[in-house]
Order: structure tokens, then C-alpha cells, then sequence
């Protein structure tokens, strides 16, 4: 059942077997796997099915050193649905050496392997509905080109893996016929959670959360409680929740609340020049069942051993420079988004609309210009990726054109985790309920910016070695491309590593379960707890480790009932 009108009284005290504190992909993954079990679960989304001003306003945070982070509440969605509102579909899972201690990546490893985590991808790939777990591009396209570029594979560099693309699944939206129509479950639309409070200043179990709903202060009680509101929103309500027994919030014990606190590096940092596109496959595929398909390059695990690297995977993408090297679907693209961005700043004030409009009238000009000289010969493309991005199960993004030679080499790396990078309370700035806003300390290591250096190395000189083109990628260059990259950074919505999953309370925010250490009751979903974030963009390990946590709060909850039935 899903609740979107408030009919509570205020004070009111609402039971359940299991509260779910959030609504994206990982709460919604839990709630779908304890469907039509005996337990009663409550589900609170902190937002309604779309975004308000207010609501979204409740996830503005603080940024001390301007530039280093965007804004908070700019790619979070306080909605039912969470962060998939906006998600781009792109599914990749971890490696398996992302779970294992790296003698070059200090703090690595997790409490859990790959092949625990396994068949919960295979589940979550249907969650998901990206077809098969399948991402060996040689098994899923066996008659297709075996490389990305001919010749470039080798034992440090494979373009063997694969992404695949959700169409994408917004799970408030797809999944909202079986919560709806749920016996067990019920959904509360617009239910805000203030603190999670312990049954009294020394207990060590939570009983009861503080919910704001239209205007009312309720309670939810229950016996098992799931926080799963996003890597930084995670993070804030512990924080926020203290106790006599907790004075620097819950699971705070060792100072681990906020920190570890990740992202990924990535973009386009050099442009690759082709002598011959023919021997180019770039393009989006499409599996049996119609899901898109990319392929990437990666470096395999023996050489980031040996080159001292953080997982890091490469792929084709638009040119770095500002013109896309006149690309007539680049400046589809620029013409496309600048409106649309003029047009949401003009929804919001007439004179930043205004504003904005003029900052972008020369650009505008320049790639209206190019579309009309050079685009012609471009409109049946357009005219056909303008049908598949308006399909069910859309083209992920416009990717070059075919005749423009001009690609960009995109990177996507790990970020090493490091104390010092974190989430914490703003010691002045509150939001609407009186909660104080979540403020922004990240924080890079020599080694992340190192570890993109090489990486790039080992992938230039392998195509300067087998002439395939130009490629222009200095050394001192690309570092400081790197520094500026980072010295004003965009996570794009990439929050991992806050709540930390460890079996020692003194270097973890949760054990192997992920249950809060020092709390008998209180369990965390989500990138949060990712140890290490990868190269793997995070949904679908959100959505198979939600599904795994899902099994053990089963297996906990019914367990007691059980013993009461065979006793009976």
C-alpha cells in the first residue's frame, strides 16, 4: 500500500516488523524481496513522486573550499524512487578484485567476497532488467569484433568487458503496481525522518524513529530498522541521531561516521585521432533481449599489480575540446542541453534565465552554425537516435559521429580511500526541520592522481606503438588536467564509502551483515558501506548487496517465529 495523504494524528506511534528509512534502489530492493512474507515492513521515502523546491532544499549542504564538490542537492533526488528519478541506466558489476585486500591500496579489502555477492547480481540484473548477467562481451557477442580497436588488447589492457544499460528503471514508477498492491508492505509518501532514538539514553537498541509528515511528528517502532538514503544522507542522520551512550552519533564509536568518503575520477583528458574508423567498434550493441550494451577497456588485475594502479576502465566518448572537433552531433548535443538548461534557470528567476542566455549566446551561435553548414549529411543519424532515445529502452547517450574522426578517450577510476575525505555536520547551517545540513570535506591522495597518470601511459603506449593515429597525451599535461579536475569536482552522484563495512568497529561503521557495530538493530544499505569503490559505476552492487541484506533480515526476523510454530 502506498500512503500519500496524511491522516495521522500528531504524536502518533505507527509498528512495523522492519522500517526502511529511504526510498531508491537499494530500499526498494528490500521491500520487493520481503513482499508477501509474514513481515510488516514500513517503507518512508523522505519525498513525494517528484521533487519539490522545499524537499530538494532539505538535501543543500555546505561546501567549505568552493569548487571542490558541487552543490549537495545537485545530484541527490529527495523523491520516492531516490537517485533512479535520475539515473542514467549505465550496469556494471565490481570486480572481483575489488573485494580483496590489495597490498598496493591501503585500506582495501571487504568483509565479504565476490562469490557470496554473485547471485545477488544475477537477481539484481533482473531488478534492473538488464537482461542476463552476462558482461564478457566475448560470450554475449560471440561473432562480433573481438576489440574495441584492432590490435590494442594485451595482458594489460582488454576490452573484453562490457556494460549494460537499464532502460533505465526508475523503481518508485516500475515498481509501484506490486507495493501498491502489497499486503505486507506499506509506503509512506513524504515522510521525513529526523533522528533515529534508542530505547533510552544507554541502549544499545533503536526504538523508535522521529517522522515529519505534512506538518505532524509521528514514531515509527520496530524491530529491525534500515537506513538506506544515499552515501552522504547515511552518513548525516547518524550523525545527527546521539544518545548519552552515542554523544557523537550512532556507530560513531571510532570516529568512522562520514569519513572514507569516495567518488570516481573521470572524463576526457586527451583525444584520440584515428587513421583508419573502419577498424573502430564503438558503437552501442544490442544483446537478444534488446538491452544496450558498451564495451570498455580495462586493465586487468596481474598489471594493476604491477603498475601500482587503482581499478580503472577506459571507453570512446565525445573530444575534450570545447567544439567537439566539429561534431555535428556534439553540437546537437551542447544546442540541446544549454536550452534546456536557460529554460530550468528561467523557471526559477527570469533574470538568471536572462543571465544565462547570454553567457551562452556565443556558443549557441557557433554549433547552431556548425549544425546547419555541416549537418545535412548527419539528419537520417539524428533522425534515428532522436527514435531510439525516445523508446522505452533508449540509447544510452549520442555517441560521435561515424564521420568525424575526432574521439575522446573517457577514464573512469577508483578513487583509494582515505580518512581524511568526509562527510560531517555543519556546525551553523540547518535545514527546514531544524537538522544540521550535511557539509562536504573531499579529499584525493597522490596516489588517485598517480594511478590516472599511468594508466594513461600504459594506454598511449600501446597505440603509439601500433600506429593506429594521433594521440597527444603529455606526461605533465594530463597531471595537471588531473589537479584541476579534482580541484573542482562533480561526483556525479557517486557517493561511496561512509558507513564503511568492517568486522573491526575500529576501522568500520557496520560488520559483514551490515549491521551498525555497537546497535543490535540497525542495519545500513547503499554505496555507503562499499569498503572500496571501484571502477564500476555503484548501482547494481547497491541492488545486489540490498538483496543480500535482504535475505539475512529475513533469515533474523522469521527466525524467532520459527521456534515459536515448532514449539506451538
Amino acid at each position: 500500500m502506498i500512503i500519500s495523504k496524511n491522516t495521522f494524528e500528531e504524536g502518533q506511534t505507527l509498528t512495523a516488523d522492519l522500517c526502511l528509512i529511504g526510498s531508491g534502489p537499494a530500499a526498494i530492493s528490500i521491500a520487493l524481496s520481503l513482499e508477501n512474507t509474514p513481515l510488516r515492513v514500513l517503507v518512508l521515502t523522505g519525498g513525494g513522486w517528484t521533487e519539490t523546491l522545499a524537499n530538494q532544499d532539505l538535501y543543500r549542504g555546505v561546501v567549505p573550499q568552493a569548487g571542490t564538490h558541487e552543490p549537495l542537492e545537485e545530484n541527490r533526488r529527495r523523491q520516492f524512487g531516490g537517485s533512479s528519478a535520475a539515473w542514467g541506466g549505465r550496469c556494471i558489476p565490481f570486480e572481483p578484485l575489488d573485494f580483496k585486500p590489495r597490498a598496493w591500496v591501503p585500506d582495501s579489502g571487504w568483509p565479504i567476497t565476490y562469490e557470496e555477492l554473485l547471485p545477488y547480481y544475477h537477481k539484481a540484473a533482473d531488478v534492473c532488467q538488464i537482461g542476463r548477467f552476462e558482461f564478457d562481451g566475448h560470450q554475449a557477442f560471440p561473432s562480433g569484433q573481438r576489440e574495441i580497436l584492432a590490435g590494442m588488447d594485451s595482458e594489460e589492457l582488454t576490452s573484453g568487458p562490457l556494460e549494460r544499460w537499464s532502460p533505465p528503471v526508475h523503481f518508485a514508477k516500475t515498481y509501484q503496481g506490486i507495493l501498491e498492491n502489497s499486503r505486507n508492505i506499506q509506503v509512506l509518501l513524504d515522510a521525513h525522518v529526523l533522528s533515529l532514538e534508542t530505547e533510552d539514553d544507554h541502549s544499545t537498541t533503536v526504538g523508535h524513529v522521529r517522522v515529519r509528515m505534512e506538518g505532524r511528528e509521528l514514531r515509527v517502532k520496530a524491530r529491525q530498522f534500515v537506513l538506506a538514503t544515499g552515501g552522504i544522507e547515511n552518513a548525516r542522520l547518524l550523525l545527527a541521531s546521539t544518545s548519552a551512550r552515542f554523544p557523537t552519533g550512532l556507530g560513531n564509536q571510532h570516529d568512522n561516521v562520514g569519513r572514507y568518503y569516495m567518488a570516481h575520477i573521470c572524463g576526457v583528458y586527451t583525444d584520440i585521432r584515428l587513421h583508419d574508423n573502419k577498424k573502430l567498434q564503438a558503437d552501442f550493441e544490442r544483446d537478444a533481449g534488446g538491452v544496450y550494451c558498451r564495451r570498455r577497456w580495462w586493465i586487468p588485475e596481474p598489471a594493476q599489480e604491477n603498475h601500482q594502479l587503482l581499478n580503472t576502465i577506459f571507453f570512446l566518448y565525445h573530444a575534450k575540446n570545447e567544439n567537439g572537433h566539429r561534431d555535428v552531433l556534439f553540437s546537437s548535443r551542447f544546442v540541446a542541453k544549454s536550452l534546456l538548461f536557460i529554460l530550468s534557470q528561467g523557471r526559477k528567476s527570469m533574470s538568471r534565465g536572462v543571465q544565462q542566455a547570454r553567457q551562452q549566446l556565443p556558443a549557441l551561435r557557433e554549433h547552431l552554425a556548425n549544425i546547419l553548414s555541416n549537418g545535412l549529411t548527419e539528419i537520417p543519424d539524428l533522425v534515428r537516435l532522436g527514435l531510439k532515445r525516445m523508446a522505452k529502452r533508449r540509447v544510452p547517450y549520442l555517441l560521435p559521429s561515424r564521420r568525424n574522426p575526432y574521439w575522446g578517450l573517457y577514464i573512469q577510476a577508483e578513487q583509494a580511500p582515505n580518512r581524511e575525505s568526509r562527510i560531517c555536520l555543519s556546525e551553523t547551517e540547518k535545514d527546514a526541520f531544524g537538522m544540521p545540513r550535511a557539509e562536504v570535506k573531499l579529499a584525493f591522495l597522490e596516489s588517485d592522481v598517480e594511478s590516472v597518470v599511468q594508466a594513461h601511459k600504459l594506454f598511449v603506449e600501446r597505440f603509439k606503438a601500433l600506429d593506429l593515429g594521433e594521440i597527444n597525451c603529455e606526461e605533465a599535461d594530463l597531471r595537471d588536467h588531473i589537479r584541476k579536475h579534482i580541484a573542482s569536482f562533480n561526483s556525479s552522484a557517486h557517493h561511496i564509502g561512509t558507513t564503511r563495512m568492517s568486522e573491526d568497529p575500529r576501522t568500520g561503521v557496520v560488520d559483514k551483515h551490515a549491521k551498525v557495530h555497537g546497535l543490535d538493530n540497525l542495519y545500513v544499505a547503499g554505496s555507503s558501506v562499499f569498503p572500496t569503490g571501484g571502477h564500476a559505476n555503484p548501482t547494481l552492487t547497491i541492488v545486489a548487496h540490498a538483496l543480500l541484506l535482504a535475505d539475512h533480515l529475513k533469515a533474523e526476523a522469521l527466525t524467532p517465529v520459527r521456534e515459536a510454530q515448532l514449539v506451538g
